[in-house]
């Protein structure tokens, strides 16, 4: 059984920004409780989201939202979605087994398109270069990183063959599902935490061989790189910290220009923890944590706080971006 729900805009703050105004208008959360990270933008009209106790969202005029929930899903929490338009969706759930699901009618029907219930299975983000193939990926299985492909869209998921090997401790975090990028045509970024190293695994042909940089982000437990956004294949940034220690910037943000090669930090870093990155056509950043939001305009290498509000997932388009969290769904309008 499903059950829909339409949300409205609730009200209007604004915030101060330098010599901006940025409004921030939450939407009024009626209905299912969920804790949103999954988050994907078609257009500027479509956006996607979903999260916990198997809730799914959708606007398709960038203002309203539905919300849908399947009652046998309600175990699963869906910390990724990717869509692909207003009608076409795939979510991934985390948690001990994973189970993906897809629609083509607008989330008024599923099709289970992959399930795992390997123990120590824990799925972390997906992504894909096209319409056909990506990549999604779970914490290590004996010592390696477990990855699957698909050629079609999602309807159907295999494991690769060759499999990145891990450190102890080295796993990666599905705070936002995006811990994985998929750049141009063939290349693949994963950024990894919680162990002595905070590495990124690149792949420069779809996951048949891999090669591993060392970075400089935070490290230990619960650090690392929780978020990645490729503006192309030579500029990325990361960004995470550790999510215990939400208010500290040290080492919470690098940037690369040479296709993560090599990591520098920027002059001004982002306000804490932030465990999501996200970039427009124009090149601005937001970021996002639990304590705040952050915008960059100089491709990364500066960060101003323009909300303490905290969200998970941030969605940026020209001119406006949404933001999702504990119960709650914002819209940032610049």
């Amino acid at each position: 059984m499903k059950y829909v729900i339409l949300f409205t805009i609730l009200s209007t703050l604004v915030i101060s920004c330098s010599d901006d105004s940025i409004l921030l208008n939450p939407i009024n959360e009626i209905g299912h409780s969920s804790s949103l990270r999954g988050l994907y933008t078609v257009n500027e009209k479509v956006t996607w989201a979903s999260g916990s106790n198997g809730v799914v969202k959708r606007t398709i005029n960038n203002e309203t939202w539905e919300s849908f929930q399947d009652t046998t899903m309600l175990h699963l929490d869906f910390r990724d979605i990717h869509a692909f338009s207003k009608d076409e969706a795939i979510v991934m759930s985390s948690g001990d087994g994973c189970e993906m699901y897809k629609t083509k009618d607008g989330a008024q029907t599923w099709k289970l398109v992959y399930n795992n219930k390997t123990e120590g299975i824990f799925f972390d983000g997906m992504d894909f270069w096209d319409d056909k193939s990506g990549l999604a990926f779970s914490d290590p299985i004996n010592g390696k990183l477990f990855i699957i492909k698909t050629t079609n869209g999602g309807d159907s998921w295999k494991k690769l063959n060759n499999l990145p090997t891990v450190l102890a401790g080295e796993a990666s975090f599905a705070a936002s599902g995006t811990t994985i990028n998929c750049v141009g045509d063939s290349t693949v970024y994963i950024g990894t935490g919680g162990g002595e190293l905070s590495r990124m695994f690149i792949s420069k042909n779809r996951g048949k061989t891999w090669s591993v940089v060392n970075t400089k982000m935070r490290t230990g437990e619960a650090s690392g790189i929780y978020s990645l956004a490729f503006l192309d294949e030579q500029n990325g940034i990361l960004v995470g910290g550790n999510y215990l220690d939400s208010n500290n910037t040290e080492n919470n943000c690098m940037l690369t220009i040479d296709g993560g090669n090599s990591w520098t930090f920027p002059e001004t870093p982002p306000n804490g923890y932030r465990s999501c990155i996200t970039f427009n056509a124009n090149g601005n950043l937001i970021a996002c944590g639990r304590t705040g939001i952050d915008l960059s305009e100089d491709g990364g290498l500066n960060w101003k706080s323009i909300s303490k509000n905290g969200y998970y997932a941030c969605s940026l388009q020209e001119g406006f971006a949404w933001v999702v969290g504990k119960n709650k769904i914002a819209k940032l309008e610049f």
